[in-house]
C-alpha cells in the first residue's frame, strides 16, 4: 500500500496546490477530484482539544554541565576524576590544586554575579544514575568548603580558575583514603542569578575537558612536579518546581525536563483513508520562552504516545519542529505517520519537548499557546490533507 501511494502522492499533491486557498477549508470539505476513478482528495485545519504539561526527573549526562541560579532554576555541577589514574603517592604533599572549567553557554543575565563553593562527595555514584533527588541530603559534605570561586559571564569560550582544597587533593594519591575519592560538586552561592553551560567529559574536543593541576613535592621538598588529569566522569542536576505558571500554556524545557502533551481529534477521517500531510502548528510564547543565544531557535521534538499516560510513554524516533521561515514564532513540524496511525488506531496524542541532547544540557524553556488561549489562533493546530476512496 505504501509504495502505490507513493506513486500517485505527487499527482495528488500537485492537485492539492492548485485548489488549496490560504484560509483553511471546513472540516471535510472537498478540495478536489483526483483524476484516478473512485478516489478524493480533502483538507482541514482542526484545533488542539486538550493539553497538559508536566515534569519528568531525569538524568543529564551530556556534553555540557550547567551550575548557578537564575529565577528558580538551581543547577548544580557533579563531578570525578578518575582515581585510578593517579599516582599512589602517600609521602607527597600537595602545594596546588587547580580545576579549570571551558565555558560554553550562559542563560539569564549575563552582567549578574557567578559565584559557588566546592563540596566533597561522600559515597559512590554514576553520571547515568544522578538526579536532583538523589544528590541531597547525605551525598556531599554541605559542612565544609573545598574551593569557591567568584566572578562573572566573561567571554563565551573563556576558561575560569577553581582553586582546591590541597588536602582533598592529597586524598586522591594516597592509597588509604578510599573512601574520598568519589570526588566533589560544585554549588552555586546565595546572589548568583546566572547559569553557565561548561564542556564535560562528553565533549568532542579532549581540550575542553574539565581538567586538574596538581603541583607536589617530596616531603624533603627536594623534587617538585606538575600534573595534570582530564578523564573523568560528570553530570549536573537541576530543579525549578515553579515552571508551570499558567494552564493555558504549553511548556517544554531543557536542564530538567518538562514535557508536553497535545491531543487532536481525527475521527471524522474515515477508517481506510490516506494521509499525505499533516502539519502541526505550534505558536511560541515569546514573552515566557527563554532561549539562550548559542542554540538560537531551539527546535522541539514531536512524538506519537504510545500508551493514555499522564507522564509520556512515547515512542523514541520524533518529527523535529522548527521556526517556519520568515515568522519569529510560528513552530512547524510533519507528523502525517502520527496522524496515518491514529486514523487506523488508537490515539493518544502528541509528546513534545526540547529536541535531542539539547533537553539534557541547556536551560531552554520553549511555552507555546495551548487549547485556552484567549485568541483562537493561537491554539495548537494541525493541518491535514487526506485522500479517501470512493465506492
Amino acid at each position: 500500500m505504501r509504495d502505490g501511494k507513493r506513486r500517485w502522492l505527487p499527482l495528488i499533491l500537485a492537485v492539492v496546490v492548485i485548489a488549496c486557498s490560504e484560509d483553511p477549508t471546513e472540516q471535510n470539505a472537498l478540495v478536489a477530484p483526483l483524476p484516478l476513478v473512485g478516489v478524493a482528495v480533502r483538507e482541514t485545519t482542526i484545533t488542539a482539544t486538550s493539553n497538559s504539561s508536566f515534569k519528568r526527573v531525569l538524568p543529564m549526562n551530556g556534553a555540557v554541565n550547567l551550575i548557578g541560579k537564575s529565577g528558580n532554576y538551581t543547577a548544580i555541577g557533579v563531578f570525578a576524576f578518575y582515581s585510578n589514574y593517579f599516582p599512589a603517592r602517600d609521602t607527597v604533599n600537595v602545594l596546588s590544586a587547580r580545576l579549570y572549567l571551558r565555558a560554553a553557554s550562559f542563560f539569564g543575565d549575563s552582567t549578574a554575579p557567578f559565584s559557588f563553593t566546592v563540596h566533597r562527595i561522600t559515597r559512590t555514584w554514576t553520571a547515568g544514575g544522578s538526579t536532583w533527588d538523589t544528590v541531597q541530603a547525605g551525598f556531599y559534605d554541605a559542612a565544609t568548603v573545598r574551593g569557591t570561586y567568584t566572578g562573572g559571564v566573561g567571554a563565551d569560550t573563556g576558561r575560569i580558575v577553581v582553586q582546591l582544597d590541597t588536602a582533598m587533593a592529597r586524598e586522591w594519591l594516597t592509597t588509604t583514603d578510599t573512601d574520598n575519592k568519589y570526588g566533589f560538586v560544585i554549588v552555586p552561592t546565595p546572589g548568583t542569578n546566572v547559569v553557565r553551560g561548561f564542556s564535560s567529559f562528553e565533549t568532542d574536543s579532549t581540550k575542553d575537558f574539565p581538567t586538574l593541576e596538581l603541583i607536589a613535592q617530596n616531603v624533603a621538598g627536594t623534587v617538585r612536579d606538575t600534573s595534570t588529569y582530564s578523564l573523568g566522569i560528570d553530570t549536573f542536576v537541576g530543579n525549578n518546581d515553579a515552571v508551570i505558571a499558567s494552564p493555558a500554556l504549553l511548556y517544554t524545557q531543557a536542564g530538567i525536563v518538562y514535557r508536553s502533551i497535545v491531543k487532536f481529534d481525527v475521527s471524522f477521517i474515515p477508517r481506510g483513508s490516506t494521509v499525505h500531510v499533516a502539519e502541526l502548528q505550534l505558536q511560541r510564547d515569546a514573552t515566557t520562552s527563554k532561549l539562550n543565544r548559542f542554540s538560537g531557535d531551539a527546535s522541539i521534538a514531536a512524538h506519537i504516545m504510545l500508551a493514555d499516560s499522564a507522564t509520556g510513554t512515547f515512542s523514541s524516533t520524533g518529527s523535529t519542529g522548527t521556526v517556519r521561515s520568515g515568522t519569529a514564532d510560528t513552530y512547524v513540524a510533519e507528523v502525517y505517520s502520527t496522524v496515518q496511525s491514529w486514523v487506523r488506531g488508537s490515539n493518544y496524542g502528541l509528546l513534545l519537548r526540547v529536541n535531542g541532547a539539547q533537553e539534557f544540557g541547556s536551560f531552554d524553556l520553549i511555552t507555546f499557546h495551548g487549547v485556552g488561549a484567549t485568541n483562537a489562533a493561537l491554539r495548537p493546530r494541525l493541518r491535514i490533507v487526506y485522500s479517501i476512496p470512493q465506492n
